[in-house]
């Protein structure tokens, strides 16, 4: 596909969990070709001349604070890609999707820039959060890191609920967190994936693959990395100033397609 250049990078300082493969791999190549100044953050080395590389583990809240105090200067954009499928272990997943994702935001958003954007990774997964909307809110109710994580662990639950809670957690958290940031000048968003051609499908396909067959056919194939790198870069960039605390599901219609009756469960 032609290469269209996010203009509105060049020059901003962008900050990208989960560089070094799948999406985060690859929005970290379009912003470097937007001529974006970007921090990958990772457990794993990236292969890509970004401006700063932190290791990162997102299970281990003291590698947390310790990235957020490495990363130089102010910043523009934060980019929370990192994340893990349901095949992973319950409490991890709560780990690295929701409250590493927490509280790296929360210890940034103090050095971003006003017009600045956070942009959240969730999931049609995640789509059901209303239903559970009382639990969520309990979880994000926690203080810090190590009270989520002990609310967890008082709330035991299978590989596939936790990241269908987790995702649900982050599109909530995104919402909470719209007036906090805007007070900072800062606006943020979700984006929620269906399907993606990611290293990780392979383990989605394990845990719920008779759903993302469902979505897949209806959709006729799955998402690329680009595909959805693309719309985190459009939902971050600058220009959207009036684009606050919102979902926005990119799964070629299938959610929609629910509400609008040419998608049929269990056909």
């Amino acid at each position: 596909m032609p290469r269209t250049p996010h203009y509105g990078f060049a020059g901003k300082r962008v900050i990208v969990t989960g560089a070094a493969s799948g999406i985060g791999h690859r929005t970290t190549e379009l912003l470097l070709e937007a001529g974006a100044h970007v921090v990958a953050l990772d457990r794993n080395p990236v292969d890509l001349k970004v401006a700063q590389f932190i290791r990162i583990d997102m299970t281990n809240p003291g590698t947390i604070s310790g990235a957020a105090r490495q990363i130089d200067g102010d910043i523009d954009v934060l980019l929370n890609i990192a994340g893990v499928p349901g095949t992973a272990d319950p409490e991890v997943t709560m780990r690295v999707n929701v409250l590493g994702l927490r509280m790296l935001t929360e210890l940034l958003v103090g050095r971003m820039r006003s017009g600045g954007a956070v942009t959240n990774v969730a999931s049609i997964a995640g789509a059901q959060w209303q239903a559970h909307l009382d639990e969520i809110q309990r979880l994000l109710a926690t203080p810090d890191y190590e009270t989520g994580v002990a609310w967890v662990k008082d709330h035991p639950m299978d590989g596939k609920r936790a990241y269908d809670f987790s995702k649900e957690c982050v599109v909530v958290l995104t919402k909470q967190h719209g007036r906090f940031l805007r007070e900072h000048g800062v606006r943020v968003n979700s984006v929620s994936p269906g399907p993606v051609r990611t290293p990780i499908l392979k383990d989605f396909r394990e845990s719920i693959g008779a759903v993302l067959d469902l979505v897949t056919r209806e959709t006729g194939r799955d998402a690329t990395v680009d595909d959805i790198a693309r719309v985190l870069l459009f939902v971050s960039d600058p220009v959207l100033q009036w684009l606050n605390a919102t979902d926005v599901q990119v799964d070629g219609g299938f959610m929609s397609g629910l509400v609008g009756g040419w998608v049929k469960l269990g056909s």
